[in-house]
């Protein structure tokens, strides 16, 4: 115990109640003259420390440190009584504490010479019975590699690695189109370069599918032939990712200088080449390797994701209501990330997505539930369980997330620090661990898929 624990915790105050299932508040009271000793030995650690002109380190007189000093003595005061207090109630209570914040309408503030007073929410864990959950009896499909799948893929391989060439006949889907085109699309001098690319260009490439950058201009090509000339309207919608151009209505002229299409490899020989192999056995055996670990893959997520849903089927006890508002949140973003990339009118889909808001919000709260019911319960196993995790085992997880968000490990780790998302990736961790280890204790029936 601290110099500020011995000083104050005996004269904390401390009124609990129960707002809701999961969520206590609890009020704290620390009489006015703990505050100002609180005070007065924060000052005193910052006299043993503080360089003042004229005055050899140390020997400033405590008035004028706590004079010179006056936000930061508040400030560690104020941070202090706060960890105390807190510390007193998780320390005693049988609770478990999940997550706090401070009550809105009673968020802390110092004033010497006044009782310190505040409120804190607690979301703690609910009480619940645990589901029987060593030995849950699942069935599983096991694919069987055939011969139509290793050459379904040789297919896909010819496809893949088949050349663009220029054609005279009018451009269709899967087409790629060597273009150049203007138009009176007026920007900010200090516009990005892909921007100004976006608006006028001498030569680019459009592919005639829908996923081009400038909307539309898929549909508005199909049919060209080489050298025509083509003038579209590209209509930006309001929350088009460039701000430059949402919103905007952009006419184009567009020349096309060549249609392409991709002829895919019909040699045997010229596929070896470009897989660097040496027959068509060989590819045939490298591809029937990937095959079988793309279904062991397949087998061990099918049979996770059965184990879990057997598992969590009949839950029903409460969630946390601060967690369940902000794993809403969440997954409305997911919602509406999933709609709109999926979009091929995203100012429809945004008037949509406003129109049933509330439709969207039930289902996102409905999986914010799930999800949270499911973390509590695999969380409350592993401490059965004694289930760690290790630094290594985080820094593994770190790693695999920063290939898909492009950053540098390290890099990633500090953003997750600073952000306080860091928690998160342990929990991720301790998830996954206790995933496996009710996986590992199932009773699997692996069962042949039938046609």
């Amino acid at each position: 115990m601290n110099l500020m624990e011995t000083l104050i915790s005996d004269s904390v105050k401390i009124e609990k109640k129960t707002l809701e299932p999961c969520l206590l508040q609890v009020d704290y009271t620390i009489p006015a003259d703990k505050v100002s000793q609180s005070y007065d030995k924060i000052a005193k650690e910052f006299a043993k420390h503080a360089k003042m002109d004229g005055f050899r380190p140390g020997k400033a007189p405590i008035s004028i440190i706590k004079s010179s000093h006056k936000k930061s003595i508040e400030e560690e005061t104020l941070k202090e009584l706060i960890s105390v207090s807190i510390k007193k109630f998780t320390g005693e209570e049988k609770e478990e504490v999940l997550t706090y914040s401070f009550a809105k309408d009673k968020s802390p503030e110092l004033k010497l010479g006044s009782d310190f007073a505040f409120a804190v929410r607690f979301n703690v864990a609910p009480e619940f019975d645990l589901p029987t959950y060593k030995g849950i009896a699942v069935q599983v499909e096991k694919n069987e590699i055939n011969e139509s799948q290793i050459e379904d893929r040789i297919k896909y391989f010819r496809d893949v690695y088949g050349k663009f060439e220029k054609v005279e006949d009018g451009a269709k889907e899967g087409d790629m189109l060597k273009v150049s085109y203007t138009s009176d699309a007026v920007l900010p001098e200090d516009a990005k370069d892909n921007v100004k690319r976006m608006v006028k260009s001498d030569m680019n490439y459009f592919w005639v599918n829908s996923n081009n950058m400038i909307p539309g201009v898929d549909k508005a090509v199909i049919g060209a032939k080489n050298n025509d000339e083509i003038k579209f309207k590209a209509e930006f919608p309001a929350n088009y990712d460039e701000a430059a151009l949402a919103g905007k209505v952009v006419n184009y002229d567009i020349k096309v200088i060549e249609v392409q299409r991709k002829s895919i490899i019909s040699s045997d020989e010229e596929l070896c080449k470009k897989l660097g192999l040496k027959s068509i056995d060989e590819i045939k055996e490298r591809i029937k390797k990937q095959l079988d670990k793309e279904t062991e893959n397949n087998d061990n997520f099918a049979k996770r994701t059965k184990v879990i849903e057997a598992l969590t089927k009949n839950l029903t006890f409460p969630v946390p209501p601060d967690m369940l508002q902000d794993a809403t949140a969440t997954e409305l973003n997911i919602i509406v990330n999933e709609k709109m990339s999926q979009s091929k009118d995203q100012a429809q889909t945004t008037k949509e997505l406003e129109e049933n808001r509330e439709a969207f919000m039930n289902e996102a709260k409905e999986k914010a539930i799930k999800r949270l019911r499911n973390f509590l319960l695999l969380r409350k196993i592993g401490k059965i369980e004694n289930i760690d995790i290790e630094e290594h085992e985080v820094e593994k997880h770190i790693e695999s997330m920063s290939y898909y968000y492009g950053y540098k490990a390290d890099d990633l780790k500090k953003k997750l620090v600073s952000s306080g998302s860091i928690n998160q990736v342990f929990d991720d961790v301790l998830m996954n661990k206790v995933t496996d280890f009710i996986v590992e204790n199932a009773n699997t029936e692996y069962i042949t898929k039938t046609a």
